[in-house]
């Protein structure tokens, strides 16, 4: 094939993380996106039509250089849908023949599969639960912690938590995710037999203690025993995998691979565990860098990319669910950090900044001194929401996407990706999702677009360059979770208004 490299994504759902800031990206790389017709990805984890979405992977993938499947859209209809299906097992198997069909038709063509490994949320609210969970949510929380102390031949009361809920809805949850877990086996069958070229399984919003854990181990166990480590893997995350695959199918093409050296001014702290997750900041660290593609280097003069990071806090803050923030008056580590950036900019490297210092949002101490800094217009990258995993692929996928933008069109289109999160995990997450959520209704878009205009100001020179396109504001899902909005240059007309 000639001309720019073109992907195909089947993406995991419809929200702007996992469609049009993927597009955004691949195009700042020189690369074109193909994306499903919005019918057949329907919003609000309605399921997807799997049957047109087949039908439209085959015929996208056919004019493709690679190939990036969401299984949870190909086999469920997407990512609510796989917590919520009640079809048979053979049913959703039968749904990863388009795979093997893909392969047969071009041998040569990536393809790049990821698939979630189902949460055990922590709260009594089935937004994207079966119903039950409105009601049992805890103490299904509290049943999976019993259930991995078990399992572990630790001091377990399984048997009480088990008893704390239906036992219909418990055969129901736990049917569920053996469904899941038989998919996630059947494409490590796929991985080994050659269908797919690499596979993510992607742990999402967990905790040390709990059956997401140890559904994990058992995954990485036959991952060991077929020797496919090299191609396969168990990491933290969800809502990045899409960027993060396409940019790795990009940067394949253009022959980069990627070197990333990993800064933090207190490396013990990438020891702890972020909220949310199961295992070490620093073991999501190196798995999405793999994943990307990307080489792990300790060599600052042999990296391409420094990935900079801001370690979980403690005590840890969460800016969407806790009804109070924990206070952290040292900002020292948010100082230390940026002043390091500085060293690097001025030392020449490209910087990308992972700030995983909170839960669902920026540390604002790290924006203020990443600002006072003076870098913000400088970074390759930057990440500060949801999940550590989300945060960490995004700053690493932001940052690889800079190697590949060559033109001033691609570079400004790179600088507007960078601003929009930090707007949006800074200026939106931090703060104003948070009193929407307290006040439990969606505010007209204006409202919205009025703080958002204001907290693009505080952001300094880098806020100056661009304005948030007027309309563009939505809630996608009609949510407070999740914002659109779009960035657009500046002109002199607007300075003049």
């Amino acid at each position: 094939m000639t001309g720019a490299t073109t992907v195909t994504l089947l993406p995991l759902d419809d929200r702007p993380v996992n469609t049009s800031q993927v597009a955004t990206l691949a195009e700042v790389a020189g690369a074109r996106l193909l994306l499903p017709p919005g019918h057949l990805v329907p919003p609000g984890g309605e399921p997807g039509d799997v049957d047109g979405l087949s039908a439209w992977l085959e015929a996208a993938a056919a004019t493709s250089d690679a190939v990036v499947v969401s299984v949870n859209q190909l086999a469920f209809g997407g990512f609510v849908a796989s917590r919520r299906t009640v079809e048979p097992l053979a049913t959703v198997l039968a749904r990863l023949d388009v795979l093997r069909r893909l392969r047969a038709t071009a041998p040569d063509r990536p393809i790049h599969a990821f698939v979630t490994l189902m949460r055990t949320k922590a709260f009594d609210d089935a937004g994207a639960e079966p119903p039950y969970w409105a009601t049992h949510g805890r103490r299904f929380f509290a049943l999976s912690r019993e259930l991995h102390q078990a399992e572990h031949g630790l001091p377990s009361d399984a048997e009480a938590a088990r008893a704390a809920v239906p036992a219909t809805s418990a055969v129901d949850f736990f049917t569920r995710r053996m469904r899941l877990h038989s998919v996630q086996l059947a494409c490590i069958e796929l991985a080994a037999a050659g269908v797919i070229d690499t596979l993510s399984i992607l742990v999402e919003d967990s905790t040390v203690e709990s059956v997401s854990t140890s559904e994990r181990e058992w995954l990485e166990a036959w991952i060991r025993r077929l020797d496919l480590a090299d191609r396969l893997r168990c990491l933290s995350g969800a809502d990045e995998a899409a960027a993060v695959l396409v940019t790795r199918a990009v940067l394949a093409r253009a022959g980069r691979r990627v070197a990333v050296a990993v800064e933090c001014v207190d490396p013990d702290a990438l020891g702890r565990v972020a909220t949310y997750e199961d295992v070490p900041v620093g073991q999501t660290v190196a798995a999405q860098i793999e994943c990307v593609g990307g080489e792990l280097v300790e060599d600052l003069g042999a990296a391409d990319l420094v990935l900079a990071v801001h370690p979980p806090g403690e005590p840890p803050r969460d800016w969407c669910r806790w009804p109070v923030v924990p206070d952290r008056s040292d900002d020292t580590a948010a100082t230390r950090l940026a002043a390091r950036v500085r060293q690097l900019l001025d030392a020449g490297h490209r910087v990308t900044v992972a700030d995983v210092a909170d839960a669902n949002g920026s540390d604002p101490a790290l924006v203020k001194a990443l600002r006072e800094a003076g870098v913000l217009r400088q970074l390759a990258g930057y990440g500060g929401w949801n999940t550590a995993g989300n945060t960490i692929g995004t700053a690493v996928a932001q940052g690889c996407v800079h190697l590949l933008a060559g033109t001033s069109e691609q570079r400004a289109g790179h600088s507007r990706s960078v601003i929009h999160r930090l707007l949006e995990d800074w200026g939106y997450q931090n703060l104003a999702r948070r009193a929407i959520i307290e006040s439990g209704t969606l505010p007209p878009t204006e409202e919205v677009t009025d703080v958002l205009d204001a907290r693009l100001a505080e952001l300094g020179p880098v806020g100056a360059t661009v304005r948030i396109r007027p309309g563009s504001v939505r809630f996608p899902w009609n949510r407070a979770f999740e914002i659109d909005f779009e960035l657009e240059a500046r002109t002199r007309e607007d300075d003049g208004r």
